[in-house]
Formats: structure tokens, sequence, C-alpha cells
């Protein structure tokens, strides 16, 4: 039978390719990960990695343990996190998109404090790719990231999505309508984030469409410093509805769908090789109610 120890030194290498690395990520050293790794080969008789280009790459046999593995570690998981509502301290290290720091992540790390009084929570924001990647590399225990991802290293549960949407002021003659396409922006002065958002290429290519090019001035970093603008009279945003939410909803904006319609898919991610502390269930099921202006009308 494998240990726990072993499970998860396994797991490590698995997850990130080197004996090296995972003596990092699981604070053992390079010769007890090696020791795990052979002790598991032993019970199996089957090798569980090949080298490659200086990499250990997973053999059938590393799959169906790895995939079991997970199964362990889910369970070890649920057995750990019943102590945060008793005595236990645990420290959840959660990332997010600078855009969600003064809004949704607040509120979920009241929620979770609510739900689980002894839990720590430390909140961190970066981009998407620096959110990744030390997730990834056990830097950080759980983040939400715009999809898709791809690294195998990662545990990943969708969380929502949503669309495109139109950020004005209230008393802007466009919130007549349901829904604004290229066609009732019309010349109109659009803050954007960057060239390479996917929001604005979305606009850039909705509007080639009509054969127009979309005109705009001002590039700004955050949904929030956005709808400022906005506020401000300086033009109108196209930016996904869980960014711009709160934000509209504080400075009396209103939000329109933007057509052809384009929507964006959120996830928690979590490292594959993660053994202690709160599922992304857990965070996820906490954050439905953080959500809840999902079922609110678009002018909300």
């Amino acid at each position: 039978m494998f240990s726990l120890v072993q499970l998860q030194s396994f797991q490590a290498v698995f997850t990130h390719g080197t004996t090296v690395r995972a003596a990092q990520v699981t604070g053992r050293s390079q010769s007890q990960v090696s020791a795990d790794l052979r002790a598991i080969e032993a019970q199996l008789g089957r090798p569980l990695f090949r080298r490659e280009g200086g990499r250990l790459v997973p053999t059938q046999a590393a799959e169906q343990v790895f995939e079991r593995a997970a199964r362990v570690f889910e369970a070890h998981q649920n057995l750990a996190r019943l102590g945060l509502g008793r005595g236990d301290d645990q420290v959840l290290t959660f990332g997010a998109p600078r855009s969600l720091s003064m809004t949704l992540l607040p509120r979920l790390a009241r929620d979770l404090r609510r739900q689980f009084p002894n839990l720590s929570i430390a909140l961190k924001f970066g981009r998407y790719p620096e959110l990744v990647e030390a997730v990834a590399e056990g830097r950080m225990d759980q983040a939400i990231v715009k999809l898709p991802v791809n690294d195998w290293r990662l545990r990943i549960l969708p969380m929502v999505d949503v669309p495109l949407v139109v950020v004005m002021r209230a008393d802007d003659p466009l919130t007549a309508l349901e829904r604004v396409g290229p066609e009732d922006i019309g010349g109109r002065h659009l803050i954007r984030t960057s060239e390479n958002a996917p929001s604005w290429q979305a606009v850039v290519a909705a509007f080639r469409q009509t054969a127009r090019t979309p005109y705009s001035r001002i590039s700004v970093e955050g949904v929030g410093p956005i709808c400022r603008l906005v506020s401000e009279g300086e033009g109108l945003a196209v930016v996904n509805r869980l960014m711009a939410a709160d934000y509209a909803g504080g400075l009396n904006l209103r939000m329109r769908v933007f057509i052809p319609e384009t929507w964006e898919s959120f996830a928690i991610i979590q490292s594959a090789s993660a053994m202690q502390g709160l599922t992304m269930s857990d965070v996820h099921d906490v954050l439905r109610q953080s959500l809840s202006w999902q079922d609110r009308p678009s002018d909300s």
C-alpha cells in the first residue's frame, strides 16, 4: 500500500516533470522523492516515468495511478477541512485579476470567513498568466482565471460564463436599447483595456463585419478606472460583465449586452498536487452567493 507521502511525491513529479521541482514543492529532498517513486514502482512492478529531454514523462501506469491518487487527495482534503469550523487554523492564498480586488474578492473573503471562522486568507492579484503559473508552482492555493487554460499541472473547475456588455451613463440614449452593437455605437468614443485584450478584439471583429472601425483614444488597465471614465462622460466601454457589474452599480452606470454576443468563461484553478486545505468546490459554493447579480436585469 502506498503512503500519502509517497503519493504526494509521485503527484508532484507527475505535475512538475522533475524530481528537483517536486522536492521543492513537497518540502522533501530530491533523494527522498526519488525513493518514494522507486517504492511505488516496486509495488506496481511497472515504471511510472520515462526520461525525455531532461523531463520525466508519465507512462500509462502513471496516468492510472494519478487518477486514483486524485481521489485519495480529494478525500484527504475533505477530512482536513472539517477542522476549519473548529480549532484548526488553515491558510488560503487566493488570487484573482486586479479588476476584482475591490468587488468580488472582498465579498468572497468575508463569506469564507463566516463559513470557516478559523481560516486565514491571503488575497493576491495579478495578470492571468501570472496567476496560472503561481498556482501551478504551488505559490498560490487557488485563483480565478479566464478560460481557456491548458496546463496539465492544474485542476480546473468552471465557475461562470458572462457576456460582454456595453457600459454607459444612466442618461445615455442607448439605455433605451436591450442590446447594443456597432451600428448603434457609430462614431462614439470607446475606452478600452488594451489592443490585445479579448474584449477589444471582439469589438474590432464586430465592427469589421459592418465595414466600420471603432474609435478609441484612451487605453486603461483595469475595469474599475474604465467605468470611472465612463461616468465622467469620456465615452463608452465594452467589457465583460463579471468585472463591470459592481463598478457599474456603484457609479450609477447602465449595462447592455454587446452584439454580436460574445461570452467569456471563468474558472477556479488549483494545483493538481494539492492535498490540504479548502477544495475548489468549497470556494465555488461560496462564490455562488457573491455572483447572485447574474440573475439581475442587465441595467442593474
